[in-house]
């Protein structure tokens, strides 16, 4: 054999020791990554997402826990035929809320997107833990690179933040059933579409607190940069922005300002729902779930309610029940989700069965 027939086999060997290591450090990475499953949680929550046929979502509610406890979807669609998904996790910044949206837009065009402004109360990067809950979701690409890179958080590193498997590299004596379920693709199908369904209740007052425990940060670059991004983002795509807050008994009158403000500098809408909460009738003794004062379902449905009248004056959105095969499919199974967990809060409420973690929370 010649020398370049040598050569050949070489280089045929190598790439074939690349290939093998790379399909097994793939499904290594895919195994001992951090999951978080069930009930509205990161990981289930964007694999139902993808798992959607292509532009068949026509409104997004977008923010922090808030917003994922305050819309459900799948009752929209069951009284109106709108689809909708809460693209939402906890304590979320404005800079991973356009990273995810890059994403999300590369397969549904929504005609309208709903941003909660809960997050301008952060001045800086969330916890690095915090981060990795929708980070981790989203694939390899430019401007995931870019956030990680741009973040802030000093232990979220290019490493860490774009190859999971140096992040969770340790959880072999973790590994539960659902890891393996994840890696082969047989994770639990959820049908909430990124809402949490909670009927758990916890009376709270409700009013603007103008006097802030501690110093308010001001607006800075750090909110406006990527709610312009996100801004020049919808218009590229032909979306309808709008700005709200979802009501909350912990919102400071400044902070509404400062979400003004920031909306006026965009031209863009603003509502500031406090002054509504009459009129989607929230009860503050039955409306919310905890003492963060996230809403429970029956405020979910209420704040649903008032979208849908405002989606069915200001938009000619399609009725898609009968015609959508997957949302109607979907409907019973959620139906009965909804059901099965009033019926366990009942239960807890009775003292006959004690609070589970995942009904208690929601990755707040």
């Amino acid at each position: 054999m010649n020398k370049t027939g040598i050569n050949r086999k070489k280089v045929a060997k190598a790439v074939l020791f690349a290939a093998i290591f790379l399909i097994l450090f793939y499904f290594a990475q895919r195994l001992l990554q951090a999951k978080w499953t069930g009930n509205s949680s990161s990981t289930t929550l964007w694999a139902e997402y993808v798992s959607l046929e292509k532009n068949t979502v026509d409104v997004f509610f977008v923010g922090t826990s808030h917003v994922y406890s305050g819309f459900d979807p799948m009752y929209i669609y069951e009284n109106s035929g709108i689809t909708s998904y809460t693209m939402s996790g906890g304590d979320l910044r404005f800079d991973l809320i356009y990273t995810i949206l890059l994403e999300a837009l590369k397969t549904q065009s929504p005609q309208v997107i709903f941003l909660d402004m809960s997050s301008v109360q952060y001045s800086e990067q969330a916890k690095e833990p915090k981060i990795h809950l929708m980070l981790d979701q989203l694939p390899a690409s430019l401007a995931k690179l870019n956030f990680v890179l741009n973040s802030g958080n000093e232990k979220l590193t290019l490493l860490n933040g774009m190859i999971p498997f140096f992040r969770y590299h340790s959880r072999w004596e973790d590994l539960s059933a659902k890891d393996f379920q994840y890696m082969t693709g047989d994770m639990e199908r959820t049908v909430t579409r990124g809402h949490f369904v909670s009927y758990k209740k916890t009376a709270t007052g409700y009013r603007f607190y103008e006097e802030p425990e501690e110093e308010l940060s001001e607006v800075t670059d750090y909110h406006r940069i990527p709610l312009q991004k996100i801004a020049s983002l919808c218009e590229e795509n032909g979306i309808d922005l709008i700005l709200f807050k979802v009501p909350s008994p912990s919102w400071y009158l400044e902070e509404s300002e400062a979400s003004q403000q920031l909306a006026d500098e965009l031209g863009l809408p603003y509502w500031e729902l406090f002054y509504e909460v009459d009129e989607i009738g929230l009860d503050t003794e039955t409306d919310f779930r905890d003492a963060n004062e996230h809403l429970n379902q029956y405020g979910a449905e209420k704040l649903s309610d008032y979208l849908m009248e405002y989606l069915d004056r200001e938009y000619d959105l399609e009725d898609h029940r009968g015609s959508n095969e997957r949302w109607d499919s979907d409907l019973p199974e959620y139906q009965q989700l909804a059901d099965e967990r009033l019926e366990t809060q009942m239960l807890i409420d009775a003292g006959l069965l004690e609070e589970n973690e995942e009904e208690a929370s929601a990755e707040e």
